[in-house]
């Protein structure tokens, strides 16, 4: 990177890439958390936004309206291709899902060193191994937005079941819902959040989509992810290489909310709409009965500074300065496209299905 501030881009400009922070409880405590790509850009810092891409001229009116006055700069365009030819340092891709691959290929071709993508990484398999290849050549840092990831009591509860706190770690549940439960949109999300709490490498999956999606096939049919209805909800179960096995079930007919059980040995942590918990139930004995004491309760507390959008922007620059993979690297968005390529085999074959491993060309 050439400049001490930070150069960014912006393409595709509805509400996740262009919303203001909302409002704190108080003034004093400054914002909400920012819940678009700008606003965290904004709350990062060392950021100035000099160039935002939207097909309406609508959406680009709006965007100089809300930032101008924190991005005076900023040199709005149509077309994403003018916009990569920019002098910029990042760029964040917040476009239908199908396009998200071929504008990280264009953005690899201009050489941004670091490129912020919303999820899924890729709709495909092959795109997905096809552009592996390419960041590795071209030495970009590349990070998709599974904004779970950077979720303060996500990160507690994933710390506690692989620091032997609570004992091996057995099970990862995790149950959402609602209109949006999309195997490329929402359930992307919560198929990373499984191999990420997992901490293991995906091998099989069994899976069922949800009713009327028995003959979907094996490719994206969906449309970039406006209709709920081309893009099935799922569940699947998927086993690792450590062990550990992972239930995601996400039907449109189920209740708009999320509910995480992460299962160990003595005791689970519980995240859901009532909270983030602690349930403890440490062995005495052999775990027959009486050798087992009764449930300790207690909330989960993390202890952060940043969460959510703005700590994924801030450790992929931090990664790209140190030399580094990012914590929601390509590499490991490669293990969800696989998952999902694996639960669409499995529903048509209604068996259990290999994940498929990067191909080694070597």
């Amino acid at each position: 990177m050439s400049h001490q501030t930070i150069r960014a881009g912006i393409i595709g400009l509805s509400w996740i890439a262009a919303d203001p922070a909302g409002l704190a409880s108080d003034p004093l405590l400054g914002s909400a958390p920012p819940y678009s790509h700008a606003s965290a850009m904004e709350a990062v810092g060392g950021i100035e936004v000099v160039a935002a891409c939207d097909l309406r001229e609508e959406a680009r009116s709006s965007f100089r309206e809300t930032w101008s006055h924190n991005w005076p700069n900023i040199e709005l365009f149509d077309d994403a291709g003018r916009l990569l030819e920019s002098d910029i340092d990042l760029v964040s891709i917040v476009t239908p899902d199908h396009m998200h691959a071929d504008l990280i290929d264009q953005a690899l071709s201009a050489g941004v060193p670091m490129i912020f993508t919303e999820k899924p990484f890729t709709t495909s398999l092959d795109d997905a191994d096809r552009l592996l290849r390419r960041m590795d050549d071209a030495g970009a840092s590349v990070s998709v937005n599974h904004t779970w990831r950077w979720r303060p009591e996500v990160l507690e509860a994933r710390r506690l079941a692989h620091h032997g706190e609570l004992g091996s770690l057995s099970l990862v549940t995790i149950e959402a819902g609602g209109p949006r439960a999309m195997l490329f949109r929402n359930l992307s999300h919560f198929l990373d959040l499984a191999i990420f709490l997992a901490a293991g490498v995906p091998e099989w999956v069994m899976a069922e989509l949800e009713p009327g999606y028995a003959d979907y096939g094996t490719e994206y049919a969906g449309d970039g992810g406006s209709d709920p209805e081309r893009d099935p909800g799922a569940w699947a179960v998927i086993g690792f290489d450590n062990g550990v096995r992972a239930f995601v079930g996400g039907m449109k007919s189920g209740p708009a909310d999320v509910s995480i059980q992460v299962q160990c040995v003595e005791g689970r942590v519980t995240i859901d709409p009532l909270g983030a918990r602690v349930i403890e139930n440490p062995r005495t004995g052999d775990g027959t009965p009486g050798s087992v004491s009764g449930p300790a309760i207690r909330p989960l507390r993390p202890r952060h500074t940043q969460s959510g959008m703005a700590a994924g922007l801030a450790d992929l620059i931090q990664s790209h300065r140190e030399g580094r993979m990012p914590s929601s690297s390509a590499h490991g968005a490669r293990h969800t496209v696989a998952v999902i390529d694996a639960i669409l085999r499995s529903n048509l074959s209604s068996s259990r299905e290999a994940v498929k491993p990067f191909p080694n060309d070597g």
